[in-house]
Formats: structure tokens, sequence, C-alpha cells
């Protein structure tokens, strides 16, 4: 399965060879136009036809999704890492002792700075609804974007959280709050110093 054209396809091998449709069914959506072939296969470069999931007979897209259960999540996981950019603001924010109130070490800094980037690629995903349609298939599956950023965590090195009402949560704190709700408790408070009577 790729994104091709803004669609989400799945090749002719991966379509016949893996036995969800015949080879016989094949040409006979394709010549009666029940199903779009965005790319053609052959040619020099040895192209294999693509055909978009979304104009598959229900009967076979069931079976694609049976087949290929994270084609949807592997979408959303490419939409991010396309439009994930380091926020040069949270920089400056997390960089100012004076906005944060205390130093911070520089990996810290870096580890909240990361969060707040991948936070605001979240939230412009949400404002996207055209985006939301196609990508989560109708709204938006704070589930999916949930299980997609636990995927990530490896990638971008974020230290969000993982269950979806913690997630959630975290989304509608920053959204509130900005920069400072990033920040741990546990930095610049007293619970470490030692009290003598």
């Amino acid at each position: 399965m790729e994104y091709y054209d803004n669609r989400l396809c799945i090749s002719y091998g991966e379509l016949v060879d893996g036995g969800i449709m015949t080879a016989s069914n094949y040409k006979s959506l394709t010549y009666r136009k029940k199903m779009d072939v965005v790319r053609r296969g052959g040619g020099a470069r040895g192209n294999c036809a693509l055909i978009a999931i979304d104009s598959l007979p229900s009967k076979y897209r069931i079976r694609v999704y049976k087949a290929y259960p994270y084609g949807e999540d592997a979408l959303v996981k490419e939409w991010i890492i396309s439009n994930y950019h380091i926020d040069r603001d949270a920089i400056s924010f997390f960089y100012d002792c004076d906005k944060t109130g205390f130093e911070m070490s520089d990996k810290k800094k870096w580890e909240y700075i990361v969060n707040a980037s991948v936070l605001n690629c979240c939230i412009k995903l949400y404002g996207c609804a055209r985006e939301c349609q196609r990508l989560f298939g109708g709204k938006y599956s704070w589930g999916m974007m949930a299980k997609t950023i636990e995927m990530l965590r490896k990638e971008l090195r974020h230290t969000l959280p993982t269950s979806i009402s913690r997630f959630r949560e975290k989304v509608n704190n920053y959204k509130r709050n900005g920069y400072g709700c990033l920040i741990s408790g546990k930095f610049g408070n007293q619970s470490a110093r030692k009290a003598n009577i």
C-alpha cells in the first residue's frame, strides 16, 4: 500500500497475488470502470498498477483492510512526518530562563521542544477537516492519533502520553496554556529541599 495522488492505493500484486481478488475479477472491474486505476502498470520503468482503495467495491475494500490493518496508520504517520517542523517559538521559550522560571539542561529543553512540535502537528491535523476526512475516514480519531504518536516515539524521541485520554488532555491543556504546561511539575518546586528546624 502506498499514497499516490492524494489517495491511499494498493498495488496489483498486493491485490491479486495477495488473494484479495482474482485476476479475472480485476480485469472485469477495470473494464467496467468499477474501480479507479490511478497509475497504470508496465512500461520501461517496470511500474506496477496502483488502484485507489476507496474506489474498490465494499467486499474487496473490507478484504484489503483485513489483510492490511495498518494501512491508514501508515498514511497518518506519513502525514505527520511530512508536516512535522521544529517550533522556533518553543526554542526561544525553553531557552529563556525568564519565561521558564528556572534553568534546565539542554537535554530537557530539547525534549520539551520536540513535544511542543509534535503537539503543534497534531493540532494542525485536527484543524484540517478535509485532511482528517481523507485520513481517518470521516472524523478525527483520537485513538488512531495516539497510536500513531506512539509509533513515532522512536523516530522523534518525544515523551507525550500513550493513553488516549491522557494524550487528549495534554493537547487540550497545551492549546489553553501554551508551552508552560509541558514543563514537569517537579522542576522549580521546593519538594526536595531539606527543612531545618
